[in-house]
């Protein structure tokens, strides 16, 4: 599944990835993606040194389904952060998204509250041709307008699905332009490193990887460039471990000045749709 949203939990603060060539824009042929729910407990992993944030829990749930014409995705994060004067700062994040099979339709509502006041929100649908010559964004929240995404923009399925790829093709270093749908901010360059693969979760062990026994799995990290503006430093990076039916496993999440990591704590595969 995409980390992309993860971007927008509190205070997350030039080498642009250019991808080469007319690809990405892809189906899930060949790859089955597992309908199911996870649970991840956050806390931090690294503070800021400058006080904003000294403490932090919290959750977040993903549910990701295979809803036979394409992918939807809910997640809701909910985080405690703590400065250094001991302001307390609550967040509840929650995002809903549909992408087609084909990877060239995209529906997405994102919405964001800080302290009980809601401080963004975004919904709209995008499309991108299939050849990689670009696309259009249409949002209907926070207004009506549109916004042009540059060739070989793909959204956040197509990306999962593409490191999948990747990973079983034994590459390491995969360059992928994406379209998340969180508002103008949202289109990034990425850089995604596959590490070698995790010796296979074993049929006797025990815990919440139990339903994933038997499956490769490999460690990613991958680098947010934010495109429009050509920063020379990522916005943020996620490490995690990544299976090959597109679940992943514990995760870290650095925004530069401080860093929090995510430990699986549930996991549930769910029913398919019998399409």
């Amino acid at each position: 599944m995409s980390w992309c949203f993860l971007r927008r939990l509190p205070l997350v603060a030039a080498v642009v990835v250019v991808v080469p060539g007319p690809v990405l824009v892809a189906s899930a042929q060949g790859i089955k993606l597992a309908s199911h729910r996870a649970v991840y407990e956050l806390s931090l992993a690294r503070p800021d040194p400058t006080g904003s944030v000294v403490a932090l829990q919290g959750r977040l749930v993903m549910e990701f389904s295979d809803a036979c014409d394409g992918y939807t995705l809910n997640q809701r994060i909910h985080t405690e952060t703590t400065d250094g004067d001991d302001n307390d700062v609550s967040s509840d994040f929650t995002t809903s998204s549909w992408e087609s099979r084909d990877g060239t339709r995209f529906r997405f509502s994102l919405r964001n509250e800080v302290s009980g006041e809601t401080t963004e929100e975004y919904v709209g649908t995008a499309e991108v041709d299939k050849a990689g010559k670009g696309g259009t964004v249409d949002f209907t929240k926070p207004n009506t307008r549109k916004m042009a995404l540059p060739p070989h923009t793909v959204f956040p399925n197509v990306h999962l699905v593409t490191l999948l790829r990747g990973a079983m093709a034994g590459e390491t270093m995969l360059p992928v332009r994406v379209f998340d749908g969180s508002g103008d901010d949202g289109l990034f360059a990425t850089g995604g490193h596959i590490g070698k693969p995790y010796a296979k979760v074993a049929a006797d062990e025990a815990g919440v990887l139990k339903p994933l026994r038997g499956m490769a799995s490999w460690p990613v990290r991958i680098a947010y460039f934010p495109l429009l503006t050509k920063a020379e430093t990522p916005e943020y990076e996620i490490a995690f471990r990544l299976f090959a039916n597109g679940i992943s496993g514990d995760l870290l999440l650095d925004y530069g000045d401080y860093a929090m990591k995510g430990v699986l704590s549930r996991l549930d595969l769910l029913p398919g749709q019998g399409c």
